[in-house]
């Protein structure tokens, strides 16, 4: 099989997708609603968000929680306790989502700010306000009851867990959690890019989704250069993978397609050669280079069979016009969807398969190819692979070998290939003292 069979030489390269981030799952509803709230309650709630900033910012940790306290819990301790006058629109309007979108932001401008002042010590404590007995009290408050209902669904959430995500990971879980954990970046990428959060909150999850990756990046590649000598150098570099000794295996494997036909080579010339083909040509020739140099026969045919069927569904209506860089980049996309979890939710019947066959390498290298030709897919990989997480979480991390080791190959193959991080399997000579 040849890649670029029939193609036309081209040195464009894709552009940008200004649409790239967005997540098709994303919930408009809360923005819309926003937009239609009076300009009186929405400079309302603004002052609250700039009150508790000042707070946060001038105060020291302990004052600036009590702030935050006296804002949200306040009012559940007490009948006669002061509230915002936002707050008392919101509980007399029996509006929750905007006290939780609301909520929500308050908490991630704390977590924020505190992760700048290095008083990351402070997350804890916030999330230990959601465990206060009081908001398990009885009352015939109408008003008070509402509220304590209202924080006790907020700490029973999704959100809550994601903020949990990133509070632990800056100080640390407070016991044991689940073998998923050990993914959060990927976790923390899908709230970074996911447009129904609030610019805070995904701002936080970005940065510290980076500061991970990089993590990883630095501890692997000094793994990979010094484990063979640590013994010598008098200092053990620890394996940042389960995968065990096997890992330097495994990145042998991936970074010997050197030359013409390297991983990174191979797409460069893909990308010369379909620049001018029309969609439907390019979906041709998009199945052939995905196929190129799969050495297994069985993951070979499940690869072609499934990704012939799905190929031609895609944009069928665009099949006559000529390939572009946003063309692309949906495309890879939608093939990310049937590699992974169409629905968001749940594996696809494709992913399963191919992850049955027992070699989670083979499927990695498939989402490899893709993100080459489509670098802006990365982050949309990412997110769907937050999917996969979400769902297999609920098992017992024996019953998860098969995605625990793609996770795992999946890191260092993204690791490898990044941009900032160079990989010297070359055995290095510790220096003469």
């Amino acid at each position: 099989m040849v890649v670029g069979r029939n193609f036309q030489n081209s040195n464009r390269n894709p552009g940008q997708n200004p649409d790239q981030n967005s997540n098709p799952n994303s919930d408009s509803e809360h923005s819309l609603g926003s937009h239609q709230k009076p300009l009186a309650f929405c400079l309302s709630q603004q002052q609250l968000y700039d009150d508790l900033l000042d707070a946060v910012r001038k105060l020291p940790p302990v004052e600036a929680l009590s702030a935050f306290e006296n804002t949200f819990f306040g009012h559940s301790a007490s009948l006669d306790a002061d509230v915002s006058p936002f707050l008392h629109k919101v509980l007399f309007a029996d509006d929750e989502p905007e006290f939780r979108h609301t909520l929500k932001r308050a908490c991630y401008i704390y977590v924020n700010n505190w992760d700048i002042a290095r008083h990351s010590d402070m997350m804890q404590r916030l999330l230990d306000l959601f465990e206060q007995p009081s908001l398990q009290k009885a009352t015939h408050s109408h008003s008070l009851k509402r509220l304590r209902q209202w924080l006790r669904g907020f700490a029973n959430s999704a959100d809550f867990e994601d903020l949990k995500l990133f509070a632990h990971q800056r100080i640390g879980p407070t016991h044991s959690g689940s073998w998923s954990s050990r993914y959060a970046a990927y976790r923390l990428t899908a709230q970074a890019i996911n447009e129904a959060n609030s610019l805070e909150q995904r701002e936080a999850a970005r940065t510290l989704s980076k500061r991970l990756k990089n993590k990883f990046k630095h501890n692997l590649a000094m793994y990979t250069a010094f484990s063979q000598n640590s013994s010598r150098l008098n200092y053990k570099y620890i394996n940042p993978t389960v995968l065990g000794d096997e890992v330097l295996r495994l990145i042998k494997a991936i970074l010997v397609r050197r030359g013409q036909f390297s991983y990174r080579n191979v797409a460069r010339i893909f990308q010369q050669q379909t620049t001018e083909l029309s969609y439907g040509n390019y979906k041709e020739s998009l199945l052939e280079y995905l196929c190129f140099s799969i050495s297994h026969s069985d993951f070979l045919l499940l690869v072609e069979t499934e990704l012939g069927k799905q190929l031609p569904k895609i944009y069928a209506e665009q099949d006559a016009n000529t390939i572009d860089p946003s063309l692309n980049l949906r495309t890879c996309n939608r093939l990310i969807d049937g590699l992974t979890t169409a629905d968001q939710a749940t594996p696809s019947s494709l992913f399963v398969r191919m992850l049955s066959q027992g070699n989670p390498l083979n499927v990695v290298v498939i989402l490899l190819k893709i993100v080459l030709i489509s670098p802006n897919s990365q982050l949309y990989l990412e997110s769907r692979i937050a999917d996969l997480i979400a769902y297999y979480k609920q098992f017992m991390e024996a019953e998860c070998r098969g995605i625990i080791q793609f996770l795992e190959i999946c890191s260092v193959t993204f690791a490898i290939y990044s941009d900032n991080v160079e990989y010297n399997l070359v055995q290095v000579v510790p220096r003469k003292p």
